[in-house]
């Protein structure tokens, strides 16, 4: 079956409906995410869902807004508002054709996510100074109401769960339930509720821990590009600005098969807030403001109570001549898990105020699109947070105070982009990040981004770029990537990184450095098939223990460490009805003692798309992997329950399976199942502690109703 994927012959199969509605983004989402870096990226997937739900208009949107199109980045994105700013709005989509860049694939590709607002009347060709304000009769009659139900469950459960309610580790149920409900007119008013508990939590009211049934309440009302407003938000909202420095409360994409697009920040400024990621948002009311045309103030504030370990020192004996410090932050949490009771103990544990501002100028003329502005918060902490004491945690934030101030600017022209950032962080470190990307002409590009960040620059609420994608602390990097399109159906996509962290790290005794380089070459000989190939390596310095002068002691030492992956994968779609996928991917690990074995690992999978009916699809894998160890693993991006994230990690030997099917019973309604299931061979359990399953398989479910009127 793989040979019949990466080699079937392309004239017998059907071209597909470009302006499909399918939710699960597949391929095109799995190159954005692919870096272990790049954070949770379930808002990234909820906004290009969002964007497939309620595309963009190509007459009104920004090019920060296009750029969010996967197919279009930044340099695409800016021409199309270059374009429009000289010659007029679009009359039709395949109008975009005339745009620098815009290319046959890359117009099918962003195709789904854009369409043509009201058109312009004849003498009023001119763009309007400000957006158009729809009238409150216009948005009650114009909204469309939404709901998810969603309940997931691992059906072999670990020993967590284990024994009566009143004594097991985790008094709640294994079911990770999610509700969410949402009403919204076009792109310009949202109302949002989402609600979850995870797996082990208890649902149950307690308003000392803020749990009301669900576990995570988010809820935000909001009025977006209308008139002079921007944005206004009550409840929670995100901020991003710049490339991230200072205001990026959400993970972003890092290095993969996009050289030129993924490093760059394109940021939304304010907007709301509804996924599921418990701590990077902000609480509170925020509003962005045109006081004039292109000139923009933005003024925000947020009360929280977030996650985190507080030690309280033990000041019973009076006798002690240094008594330990009052009470401190050694932590902030991540997971958003409360089962246990010391898990429960962090929750909202600490309480943040915050409030910022900032102003930017927008600049879209049919020479040059950009912006420029500056941003600052000032964050209170209920709680002084503490340094560690460990030697890599010298330079830690400590304080119960946070100023962080960031100045920022971007600009497209015809011949590229040019962006940058500076910032003074909350622990007076500064941090800069800037680049350029060249457009060549013929469809070739090059981007070269530097960053550098002081080893006391803390960003508490950014996500820069780096090889520690979202940390933003202690490095130094220059990244050059490249795309060429060296014939009609090729593109070839490569990048060097190279980075140094200045000062220590965990487990690592001194300053260390590193390399990472990928190439990837892809071909559509046409719209219906694609094949490409990639390979990636990265080299990294690493702590060692190394014998000493002393007999029978060590110093730390330095040694480096290799890992490399290899990736061949084809589509076909054979007809309208069913589409192949298939993948073969090596992975190789050198480790830093050379006394230990070198471990390779591989994988092989199947993919099968199958639309049953015009009202069912069933999507199945079937996925075979081997490797010597966890350092070898590899990753394997997996279609899931609309607005679910799903990228396993495989290690040891075994087989993984999966079935999803979606069925639209109804115009409005869809319902999704999940059964997954992996087993290893040669194992007696899988995971570890309360995680723990004994046996050598685990299977989960999952099964969602999303409602649309």
């Amino acid at each position: 079956m793989l040979a019949l994927t990466l080699a079937a012959p392309a004239a017998v199969a059907q071209v597909p409906d470009s302006t499909g509605t399918d939710p699960e983004l597949g391929a095109e989402f799995e190159a954005l995410v692919e870096d272990e870096t790049a954070g949770d990226p379930t808002e990234l997937l909820e906004l290009l869902q969002s964007l497939r739900e309620t595309p963009l208009d190509v007459n009104t949107s920004t090019a920060d807004e296009l750029a969010q199109v996967p197919a279009l980045g930044p340099i695409v994105a800016g021409a199309i508002v270059r374009f429009r700013a000289g010659r007029g709005p679009f009359e039709s989509l395949p109008g975009l054709r005339e745009v620098d860049g815009v290319t046959a694939d890359v117009y099918l590709d962003a195709r789904p996510y854009l369409t043509i607002g009201q058109a312009l009347t004849a003498p009023a060709r001119r763009e309007p100074r400000f957006p158009a304000v729809p009238s409150v009769q216009t948005v009650l009659g114009g909204l469309r109401y939404s709901g998810t139900q969603r309940v997931q469950r691992r059906l072999d459960l670990g020993r967590g769960y284990d024994g009566p309610d009143s004594v097991r580790v985790y008094p709640g149920s294994p079911e990770r339930i999610y509700t969410r409900l949402q009403a919204t007119y076009r792109r310009n008013v949202s109302a949002n509720v989402t609600l979850e508990k995870d797996p082990g939590e208890a649902f149950r009211f307690d308003g000392a821990t803020n749990t009301y049934g669900y576990d995570y309440q988010s809820a935000h009302l909001a009025v977006l590009d209308v008139g002079r407003i921007d944005a206004l938000v009550v409840g929670d909202y995100s901020a991003q600005f710049g490339q991230g420095l200072a205001l990026w409360r959400a993970s972003g994409f890092g290095k993969g098969p996009d050289a030129v697009g993924g490093p760059v920040r394109s940021g939304r400024g304010l907007r709301p807030y509804g996924s599921v990621d418990e701590n990077n948002f902000f609480r509170g009311a925020a509003l962005s403001l045109a006081v004039v045309p292109n000139v923009y103030v933005s003024a925000f504030a947020s009360r929280r109570q977030l996650d985190a370990s507080v030690f309280e020192p033990d000041t019973t004996d009076l006798a002690d001549p240094n008594p330990p410090p009052g009470t401190v932050v050694t932590s902030l949490g991540a997971d958003g898990l409360h089962r246990t009771d010391r898990e429960l103990a962090r929750k909202g544990a600490l309480g943040e105020t915050l409030v910022g501002g900032g102003a930017e100028v927008r600049l879209a003329t049919a020479a040059v699109e950009g912006r420029a502005g500056v941003v600052a918060t000032r964050s209170w902490f209920s709680t002084p947070l503490a340094a560690g004491t460990r030697p890599d945690e010298l330079f830690e934030f400590e304080g119960d105070r946070a100023t962080v101030v960031s100045a920022y600017a971007d600009a497209k022209t015809q011949l590229g982009l040019a962006f940058g950032e500076v910032a003074r962080g909350a622990g007076g470190g500064l941090g800069a990040v800037g680049g350029v990307g060249i457009d060549l002409g013929g469809g070739a590009e090059v981007l070269i981004v530097g960053r550098s960040y002081d080893p006391d620059f803390t960003s508490l609420h950014g996500y820069p770029f780096g090889e520690r994608n979202g940390v933003g602390r202690n490095e130094r990097g220059l990244y050059v990537g490249a795309r060429v399109k060296p014939a009609a159906g090729w593109t070839v996509n490569a990048y060097l990184d190279q980075y140094a962290f200045p000062f220590l790290r965990l487990n690592e005794p001194r300053p260390t450095r590193g390399s990472e380089a990928l190439v990837h070459v892809e071909h559509r000989p046409r719209r219906y098939a694609r094949v490409y190939a990639q390979a990636r390596t990265e080299t990294r310095e690493t702590g060692v223990d190394v014998p000493g002068t002393v007999p029978g002691s060590v110093v730390g030492g330095l040694s480096t460490q290799t890992r490399q992956t290899v990736r061949l994968q084809g589509e076909w779609d054979a007809s309208r009805t069913v589409r192949l996928r298939a993948r073969v991917e090596g992975s190789r690990y050198v480790a830093p003692d050379p006394a230990a074995p070198t471990q390779l690992g591989s994988l092989v999978y199947q993919d099968v798309r199958w639309q049953a009916r015009r009202w069912l699809r069933a999507d199945l894998r079937l996925t075979l992997f081997d490797t010597d160890g966890y350092d070898s693993r590899l990753y394997a991006f997996e279609n899931d329950l609309t607005g679910v994230f799903s990228i396993p990690a495989l290690s040891g030997r075994g087989v993984r399976g999966y079935v999803l099917l979606s069925a639209d019973p109804l115009d409005d309604v869809r319902v999704q199942l999940k059964l997954a299931s992996t087993w290893l061979r040669n194992a007696t359990r899988i995971g570890s502690g309360a995680n723990r399953v004994e046996g050598n398989r685990v299977s989960d479910l999952g099964l969602q109703v999303r409602v649309r009127i």
